[in-house]
């Protein structure tokens, strides 16, 4: 039976929650699907280096510079219809625009946008976003915040379906350290943008060590221009043998990474699904969390993970009480990291929801 032909448009493969959470999906999508992944820029070798050569080849680039985009969207465009997509899924703002004009065009395509936040970041990616909404069949979502945002606030007149972000299925076991009072060791794991809000989780380790606790930290991610700031915050604080910038990890990096450190902290201003979390959880980490986006629905303060309210100084050294409390004392921490860990023990991966959700509304791949 002939598969039916999926085109997915999306920005860059770069790292970040929304691409590797579709490159984990590639083997499945390509054997199920007649796939096309359209980049709308750069493709990071690194983030490919382990499909194989026909899963490699479903990618295709459109890599125009930001500025030249609204002069070369009708030419991506019309190479996108020339693909003849049954089902097209569009990611992020450009992707958003580039499958609306595909849409209004070719009105058989079954288009779906894909909605990853609770807010739009500016202008451009609210008016493409929203005309995309506007004109699709589906919506889906990467979280239940996410889907309330689009149907509360844009009622999109179709249905909305969430999608599980997990790229991996859970331990049998988990394997991070236990608590032992020596070194207490948190990570960082994500962009570095200033909504992760990195200087006040530097300020946290400070808050510890005068306290009396051994805390170090470890920064993982991609610098997004902040980098710089950070290393002068730290240097600020005398904190340099104590927090680290450590890089990007690869999918078993970061795994190996869970496995060595206790906490994970993450202060954000916003979040969507907030995936280094939710996998943080999943891998029995204790995370230290500004309950913002996605999180307050998978997370519960003091019994999966440990909220910081940032509203005032009162809620703020009331939010370090409870972090102090927890990392001085082992069985306390074990049963919080015991607790996350069985939450997300039977998690769907993104590849089985992506597919079944597409099947659904597709009436499978054939």
């Amino acid at each position: 039976m002939k598969k039916r032909t999926l085109l997915y448009i999306i920005h860059d493969i770069q790292l970040g929650g929304v691409e590797v959470a579709l490159v984990s999906a590639i083997p499945k999508l390509s054997e199920h699907y007649d796939l096309t992944v359209a980049v709308l820029g750069q493709i990071d070798p690194k983030m490919i280096s382990h499909l194989s050569d026909s899963q490699k080849s479903c990618f295709k680039t459109f890599d125009y510079p930001l500025i030249s985009y609204p002069f070369n969207i009708f030419r991506i465009a019309f190479s996108l219809l020339k693909m003849k997509p049954d089902i097209m899924i569009s990611s992020l703002w450009r992707a958003s625009l580039a499958g609306r004009i595909v849409k209004a065009i070719d009105r058989t395509i079954v288009f779906i946008p894909f909605i990853h936040s609770t807010t739009f970041f500016h202008l451009c990616d609210k008016i493409f976003t929203l005309l995309a909404i506007r004109s699709a069949d589906q919506v889906f979502t990467d979280s239940s915040a996410a889907t309330n945002f689009i149907q509360k606030e844009h009622s999109p007149g179709c249905p909305v379906t969430a999608i599980s972000f997990f790229t991996q299925k859970s331990p049998a076991e988990k394997s991070n350290p236990p608590l032992s009072g020596d070194v207490i060791r948190f990570m960082f794991l994500g962009r570095l943008n200033p909504v992760k809000n990195l200087p006040l989780a530097i300020d946290t380790i400070g808050a510890l060590r005068s306290r009396g606790l051994n805390a170090h930290l470890d920064i993982f991610g991609r610098d997004d221009g902040m980098l710089a700031d950070i290393q002068k915050h730290i240097a600020r604080n005398n904190l340099q043998s104590f927090v680290k910038f450590q890089g990007e990890l690869n999918a078993d990096q970061k795994m190996q990474a869970f496995r060595e450190h206790h906490f994970l902290i993450q202060l954000s201003f916003r979040e969507g699904m907030a995936m280094s979390v939710a996998e943080a959880m999943q891998n029995g980490l204790v995370c230290f969390v500004t309950p913002v986006g996605e999180i307050q629905n998978y997370a519960e303060d003091m019994h999966t993970a440990v909220f910081a309210n940032t509203g005032s100084e009162e809620e703020w050294a009331a939010s370090l009480e409870k972090l102090e409390t927890c990392a001085s004392d082992p069985i306390m921490y074990q049963q919080i990291a015991n607790n996350c860990f069985e939450h997300f023990k039977e998690v769907v991966t993104y590849a089985d929801s992506l597919t079944a959700a597409i099947d659904q509304i597709s009436g499978g791949s054939g």
